[in-house]
Parts: C-alpha cells; structure tokens; sequence
C-alpha cells in the first residue's frame, strides 16, 4: 500500500503537495489554538488544593437602584469565618491597600503585587519556597518573602536570605526595615493573583481593613453548606436593618479567571466567551483543511477511476480498493500533522509576543494528541474519497472515464457541491466576525470620550507624603520648558472611580438611603481646563487651598470634623443632572447638594457648573452620575500635560523636581492615551487573532480551491475543446465555469451570515457603547471571496483554454 501511495503521489505530486500544505497549516493553526486554549482554561492549577479553594466575595445593595460587588472585603469580621464555622480549614488574606516602596541600599522599587498576608499562606497555596522555612517565613513581624526573580532584581547573585530592604508606605513617609526570611519561586504566569513579595503582619491590628480573602474548605465540604448559614454569619456581627444589604459569595479559585468581572480585580481577568469563540475558530479552520483534502482527494480518485477499474476486473474487493484510500488519507494527515507540528513550533514566538501567553501543555500530550487527531482526520477525511472509488460502475469507467464537475444531475445528491458550500460558510462566518469586530474597534477608538487625553502625563496612587505637597509640585513644574499645564485629580482617568455614596439636594431629599447614589471624582480647579471637560452652564468655582501636610487626625478632631467645616462648591456631569431630576444645565446651577460615603460627610455646596458627560472608564460601561469637588487631601493622581517637542528632556525636569521633593518614593508616571488603550488590550489581541486565524482560514481554503479548480479544468480538457469548436471565447468558458463555484459561495453565504450575526450581537453586548452591526461588512466579505475566486477561475481557465482543441481532440 504505501507503494501505491507513493506512485500516486509522485503522479500528481503538485496537487498532492498542496493538498498536504494546507493541511499543515490547518494543523499548525489548530496546535496554536489548543496551546492558547489550555493556557486560558489551566488558571490556578498549579495549587494542589485549587479544588477547595475559595475566594470570598463582597455584595453590597443598601436600595437606591445601587449595587456592587467587590472582590475584596471591607469588613473584619470576616476574620472569624475560620472560628464560626468548622468547614472552613482556614482563611488567608492578602491586603494591599497601603502600597509598598522599597529602598535596598541606594536603590528604589516600587513593587506591583506585594501583599500582607498570614503566615499559613504557604499551607494553602502552592508558593514553593527555594529557601527559608515555609512554617516559620512569615511568623514574626517585619518578615518579607520575595519571588526569585525579585531577589535577583534587589540582590543580584547574592543570596537574599536574611538580607535587610526598607519600606515606606502611603500614610507615612518613615522607613521600616524587614528581613528576607524567604525566597520563592516565581508564581506561574496561569494565575489572577500574582505575587512578588509576601510581607507578615506587623501586629494583630494591622490585620484589618480591605483584603482579598480565600477560604480553604476541609476536605469532603461542599461550598453550598458554607453559603447557607453566611445569612446567620452576617447577622451575628451587624444589626439587622444592614445585614439585608449584605452578602458574601464564593468563587472556586479554578473560575476566577473566566468566570469574574467584579469590582477591584486584582487584574483584569479573561472571558468565557473568548474561549468559545476559539474552540469554534480552531474546529472551523481545521474542517475547511479536511474539506480541501476531501475535494481533491475525490477529484484525484475520479482520475484513478480507470486504475480502479482495471483492479477490479482483476479481482480486487471494494475492501481492498478502500483500504488503499485509507492508508493514503491516514499517511498525508500523518505528514501534515508533523509539518504543522514544525510550522506551529516556527510560529509560536511571535505568538507569545501578541499575547503573553506561556507554553503550558506538556508537550507530550500535546504530540499523543495530535498523532490521535491525524489518525482520526485522516479516516474522516479519507471515507468519502474511498466510498467514491468503490462506487464506480467497472465497463463505463473503463471505457470513458470521469470528469470533476459540481454540476447536479438530476435525482442525485451532489457531496462535492455540499462540502465547497461548507467550506465557503466557515470562511465567510470568520471573515465577516473579523470585520465587524474591526468596527467596534475602530469605534471605540474614535469615540469622543469628552474629554482629552493626548500628551498627558499621569502619575497615579501617591502617597500622603506626596500630596501634602502637591502645590509645592505644581509650582516648581509650571515653568520647566515644554510642561502646559498641571493638574490633580483623586482616580487617574482611565480607572473605574473606587468612591461612591449618595447626593443629597437641600429642601428635596434629606435620606440617604432614598437618594441617588453617584461617584465621586476628587479634581484640583484646573483639572477641567487642563483634560477639556465642556462645560454646558456655569463653571468650577472652586478654590486653590495650600497643604503644607496631611491633616492629622484625633479623636477630638476626627476626619469627619474637617470635611464637614470645610465649604464646598460641586460640579456635575449631564448623567447626574438628570438623576437629580434637572431638566436642563441652567437649572441644576445654584442648587445646594452634598456628598457622603459612609460616615464621611461634605459639606453641603451650590452646584456652580454642569460638565458634558466624559468617560471616565472603559466604553464597556456606561457613564456614571459624577460629582466632582475639590478636596486637597484625596489629590491621589497627578497630572502633568507637556508639549509634543523634547518629551523626553521634559520628562527628565520632571524627574529632577519630583527627586528633590520625594527622594523616598520613586516616580511611576504613565501617558492617558496609553492608560486608556490598555482597556482593551485583551479585546484588541483577540481581534488580532481572528483576523490572522481568519486570514489563515482563506488562505486554506483559497488553496485547496486553486487545487481543485486546476484538477476539474484538467478533467474537462475535452468539453473546454469541443466548445471551444463549438465558438465559445474564453469569457463564456470563465461564465460557465465561474457560474457553479459563485452559486456554491452565495448559498454559503446566506447559512453563514445569519450564524455570524448572531455570534457578533451576542459578543457586543459587552460594550455598553457598541456599533450597529453593518450588512455591508457581509456584503464586503462576499465581495471579497467572489473576487478571489473569479481569479482564481479565470487565470486557471485562461491556462486551460489556451491548449491547441485539435491537439486535445486528437489525444482523446
């Protein structure tokens, strides 16, 4: 048999050759998916005891039509989940609210995963130390343990065990040493918690505030017991009327990463969706590369027809005839799945570079699998090949043979025509998604945001330190060369505002808890002019007051007492205006409102302007109802407009004056426009691959069809003579031929639009600001398939047509 298959191939080895590429593609194309398939569906489970593992959430809905749910916790009491409830074996916090700065020797860092968590974290999650004793690591207060790769970046090749560093943090400028009692292996990449350093609690105190907290259940408890009696929990430690607004969900650690969108992630996660939409991408280009296979490999079976034929006379059975056809399917598949194997192993850097992604699979697996998958390709792919050669009538092939055509007879069921007619439905269901995603994008970049965001740059989450003085900052910045304007705000644009709570309007409503409950952005006055927020009435009326240091607060004059004194004027967006129950901008000007957030209180102040809505966030969310307000203290984001000449040099006196007022922290800085394109990293790597995975898919399926026109040409030499003799011109010939490859297109299209429809509406649902899907992207799509394919036929045909018919006719 493999003789046979060699001879076979070696006759039409151009078509066999082809034939075996686009299945290599096929496969190299199917390999990188699985790769990233795995990798996105292989979060977490690294932990052995991922399976009881827990992440304990926060719902919060006090009325108002408001509600959140946060994936980190507020409340302490949760701490005592572990004592109340014998299921839970224990319970780990990880709490990140003061951010860490870090100096060893003259150096600075500032770490973006460091962590104050419980000295059992290295019992329930797997953070294998590469030294120091996982029992003890974190015991004593001021331990820290760091990743290797941090302890290279701080120590070099020293060894980092028992190494001093410094940290200071948010709320107060003095250093406080830790010793290194742990150095751990990096955490894989496959995770939603990332870690770079691990820090003990300094006292019982400090073990309080926001946290994530994961729960880990005994063994043998189902999480549904937990859930049940959280109601009684929560009762326990508040009063009656608040605990109804509370709840505490739990999350498997496997789901976190495709399953959670919650407020505060820790990074963002991935989509469910994302992962069905490839599965079906994969199936997709790997079936048009077994249809290609299957077109010509039954076109070249009609070629052997006569082979066939003789063999049978000869006293072949249908048994071994299809055995031949077998074993040629399974050997091409087998050669294909290797150089796909090769191409995949060729292309998967550049891969990694788009997106991030780690080699996961064990590559043995990996090779089992794609044996068994060629195996499986090559009987499907080789069944209607060999049903066919054994379904010749003997004396009619021997005496004329067949030709290659998707012409139907009448009464017979044409497989060829159904197959090129699926092939067109998948090419056109990918390319079409690829150009209406290209459009939501293109949108979303276009998109006014209704405010600036160009040449401007951010430095987000300063400490206290910082802000005292910010002033002092703004003043030194203003006449560098090449800085425009300074600004500060509390949330940097780009993130989702952390403080909400509700407005209260004087003489309407004096109950909180029937007030509209709206976000709070803390501005300096120039923030408006500086990120071109329009204003529709009125203007920000606040003024600058200097903060020579961070209030300190007691007992006696408590946080509370010096925002209630201070006088207020507020500026809000078209959004709150309208929940407010104002009709126009000029209406809501001079009204008296008042902000709060729990047991914080502003003063009550006149609305002095209404500011056009900006989008503050991502475009997959609609615009809140934002009040903003000045408030020197919660100044947290710094922002800094230069000029788009010397940047760098501009950068470089920025550098020099935060040096000189902040030696103890370094400068972290970023440019909005940057801050607001990695919204939609994710989303825009995932267009990226649908385009070259749909790309791929044409090109596939654009060779197998070059392939198969070429055969059935080479097939209809005599009928292309005998109307040629007849008077047809090549253009009839391109009509005539054309005319069954454009019906097979169209009626692929019309399954394959209303299926990428569908798939397309459902995906933009997750934009709040989406585009109406366009049927000339459909339109486009068919426009460019039917011109590929018009080329294709007519060069072939010009090729075929350009033969001596005598020649041909004599021959036959």
């Amino acid at each position: 048999m493999l003789k046979i298959t060699l001879r076979h191939f070696k006759k039409n080895y151009v078509y066999a050759s082809l034939n075996i590429l686009g299945l290599a593609i096929g496969f190299a194309a199917f390999i990188i998916i699985v790769i990233y398939l795995h990798y996105e569906t292989s979060y977490e489970n690294f932990h052995e005891k991922a399976d009881r593992i827990y992440r304990s959430t926060y719902y919060y809905q006090p009325g108002n039509e408001y509600e959140v749910h946060w994936a980190r916790i507020p409340v302490d009491y949760i701490n005592q989940l572990s004592q109340d409830m014998p299921e839970v074996e224990a319970l780990i916090r990880f709490q990140n609210r003061e951010r860490k700065y870090i100096r060893v020797e003259n150096e600075k860092f500032r770490p973006k995963h460091a962590y104050v968590t419980d000295p059992e974290v290295f019992q329930v999650f797997d953070f294998p130390l590469i030294s120091g004793n996982p029992e003890i690591a974190l015991a004593k207060p001021y331990a820290v343990v760091l990743t290797q790769s941090v302890a290279r970046r701080y120590f070099g090749d020293e060894d980092a065990l028992g190494k001093e560093l410094y940290v200071v943090g948010d709320y107060s400028a003095e250093e406080v040493r830790y010793t290194v009692t742990g150095v751990m292996a990096d955490v894989p990449s496959n995770t939603h918690l990332p870690v770079e350093m691990l820090f003990s609690f300094r006292n019982p105190e400090e073990r309080s505030g926001w946290a994530y907290v994961y729960t880990l259940l005994q063994d043998g408890t189902d999480i549904s017991e937990v859930q049940a009696r959280m109601p009684d929990f929560i009762h326990k430690y508040t009063d009656d009327a608040e605990a109804e607004n509370i709840a505490f969900e739990f999350q498997p650690l496997p789901d976190i990463h495709l399953h959670s969108n919650l407020a505060r992630e820790i990074i963002p996660n991935g989509n469910e969706l994302y992962v069905t939409i490839f599965i079906f991408v994969g199936l997709l280009i790997l079936f048009i590369a077994l249809v290609n296979y299957i077109n010509l490999s039954s076109a070249l079976a009609i070629g052997r027809s006569k082979e066939v034929g003789v063999r049978t006379v000869l006293g072949a059975e249908k048994g071994q005839i299809m055995s031949y056809a077998l074993v040629e399917s399974m050997g091409y598949n087998l050669v294909a799945v290797i150089i796909g194997g090769l191409l995949a192993y060729l292309i998967f850097p550049y891969f990694q570079a788009l997106t991030g992604i780690v080699f996961l699979l064990p590559i043995g697996w990996l090779a089992v699998g794609m044996f068994l998958m060629a195996c499986l390709c090559g009987l499907l792919s080789g069944l209607y090949p060999a049903l066919l050669l054994t379904s010749f009538k003997v004396l009619e092939i021997i005496k004329q043979g067949k030709a290659f055509t998707f012409s139907r007879q009448r009464g017979s069921f044409n497989m060829k025509r159904v197959m090129v007619t699926l092939q067109f439905c998948a090419s056109i269901i990918l390319m079409g998604s690829a150009f209406v995603a290209y459009d939501q994008f293109r949108y979303l970049n276009e998109k006014n945001l209704g405010m600036e965001k160009e040449q401007i740059l951010a430095i987000p989450n300063v400490p206290n330190a910082v802000t005292d003085k910010y002033q002092t900052f703004a003043e030194r910045l203003s006449p560098l060369p090449g800085v425009q304007q300074v600004a500060a705000c509390m949330q940097v644009p780009s993130e989702e505002i952390r403080d909400v709570g509700p407005v209260l309007v004087a003489g309407v409503n004096d109950d909180p808890d029937e007030a509209p409950i709206m976000d709070v952005q803390v501005v300096d006055p120039n923030f408006a002019d500086l990120m071109g927020l329009q204003f529709l009435a009125g203007e920000d009326q606040s003024q600058p007051r200097s903060q020579d240091a961070y209030p300190e607060f007691t007992e006696e004059h408590t946080l509370n007492d010096y925002l209630i004194k201070v006088p207020r004027t507020y500026v809000i967006n078209e959004t709150a205006m309208k929940q407010l129950g104002w009709d126009s901008p000029e209406e809501a000007l001079g009204q008296n409102i008042s902000w709060s957030i729990g047991e914080l209180q502003l003063a009550s102040g006149p609305v002095t302007g209404v500011v056009q809505d900006f989008h503050q966030e991502t475009l997959k969310n609609k615009v809140d109802p934002t009040v903003l307000v000045y408030e020197p203290i919660w100044l947290r984001t710094f922002l800094v407009k230069v000029g788009t000449q010397n940047v760098s040099q501009t950068i470089a006196y920025i550098q020099e004056v935060w040096d000189t007022l902040y030696p103890e922290y370094p400068l972290e800085y970023h440019f909005l426009d940057d801050l607001f394109n990695q919204l939609y990293t994710r989303e825009r790597v995932q267009l990226q691959l649908l385009s070259i995975f749909s790309g791929l898919a044409i090109f596939i399926a654009f060779l197998g069809l070059f392939s198969l026109i070429a055969y059935s040409l080479k097939t209809r030499m005599r009928e292309l003579a005998i109307r040629k003799v007849l008077g047809a011109d090549l253009t009839a010939l391109i009509r005539l031929i054309s005319r069954e490859y454009l019906l097979v297109m169209v009626i692929g299209g019309v399954i394959a639009i209303p299926l990428s429809y569908l798939a397309v509406t459902r995906w933009l649902q997750s934009f709040a600001y989406r585009i109406d899907v366009s049927l000339l992207w459909y339109a486009l799509t068919l426009g460019v398939i039917g011109l590929l394919l018009l080329t294709t036929i007519s060069l072939q045909t010009r090729q075929s047509a350009s033969a001596n018919p005598a020649d041909i006719l004599r021959d036959e």
